[in-house]
């Protein structure tokens, strides 16, 4: 199987919750039932279809090819209401998230029982503060697509992150850590600072915001630097304009991503991102 490792579950299982919420627990006013997703040659394809528990938690996401074929499907396990286990691929891999009162402890990538990368979190004033991934790369001969950060900022912000943080970990066969700097204004995350204990590259990433309903805020899976991670889940509102910066043994590189929004009252039902003279729309579909 491919290593492909993608997944910094951490921002967005980190930023999954807010700090008024008990971690975990992600019950939204208003529901997604299903995200489309419109590539620069005008083609429209389901993404992703979202199914609610009765209890008004999430049951699952099935996420879609572009062919229209489904891919694969996320499962979610609760005690209480609370997340404890998302399972991907059937139960070969899983992520299961322990708690410490309030707060997200660690959450822990598994393929087939055996541990890939595991997230612990630091808080400060109600807010998470840094986290530390710790990447078994040895054991990592597993082909996975989660991103637990994929909601805290949109999917499209996290590509470039991912291209740059993944490479870091396809290159070594050994255990890796990276940690990560986490900055906030009120309850959205403005500012993330990634730095590598095996390298000199750091990478930076600064957002702006609207003032509207973020639908992903308070949600669980995906943390955001490694695959689909840029929905801001942890984040109140939606991001207008992301920056991301690479520092490279001095090797500077900035890639700017701007977001133009329709909305629905206070929540968006489309987001159109600019980039290099393209646009991508994504629209959101909510229940009843």
């Amino acid at each position: 199987m491919k290593k492909i490792f993608s997944i910094l579950l951490i921002a967005c299982v980190a930023m999954l919750f807010s700090a008024c919420h008990k971690e975990g627990v992600y019950n939204p006013n208003k529901k997604i039932s299903k995200i489309w997703f419109t590539d620069a040659n005008g083609t429209r394809t389901l993404q992703e279809a979202w199914t609610w528990n009765k209890d008004n938690t999430l049951e699952k996401i099935d996420y879609y090819s572009a062919n229209g074929a489904l891919a694969y499907t996320m499962n979610f396990t609760y005690e209480k209401k609370r997340l404890t286990r998302m399972n991907v691929y059937s139960n070969n891999v899983y992520i299961d998230y322990k708690y410490e009162g309030k707060n997200l402890k660690e959450v822990a990538l598994y393929s087939n029982g055996t541990l890939i990368d595991q997230y612990t979190f630091t808080y400060k004033n109600g807010k998470i503060s840094n986290f530390t991934d710790t990447y078994f790369g040895a054991k990592a001969d597993v082909d996975v697509m989660i991103s637990p950060l994929q909601y805290i900022l949109p999917d499209e912000i996290y590509s470039p992150i991912e291209t740059i943080c993944k490479k870091n970990h396809e290159d070594s066969k050994a255990t890796t850590t990276s940690n990560y700097e986490l900055t906030w204004e009120k309850n959205n995350l403005v500012k993330l600072l990634r730095t590598s204990t095996t390298s000199d590259q750091t990478v930076e990433m600064k957002a702006e915001y609207d003032k509207k309903n973020n639908p992903f805020y308070g949600a669980f899976t995906e943390l955001f630097f490694e695959n689909n991670v840029i929905n801001g889940y942890e984040s109140q509102n939606n991001v207008t304009r992301a920056e991301i910066i690479s520092n490279n043994g001095g090797q500077v590189t900035t890639n700017i991503i701007n977001y133009e929004y329709s909305y629905d009252g206070k929540y968006p039902k489309s987001r159109k991102l600019l980039e290099n003279n393209q646009t991508t729309v994504t629209e959101f579909e909510y229940t009843k």
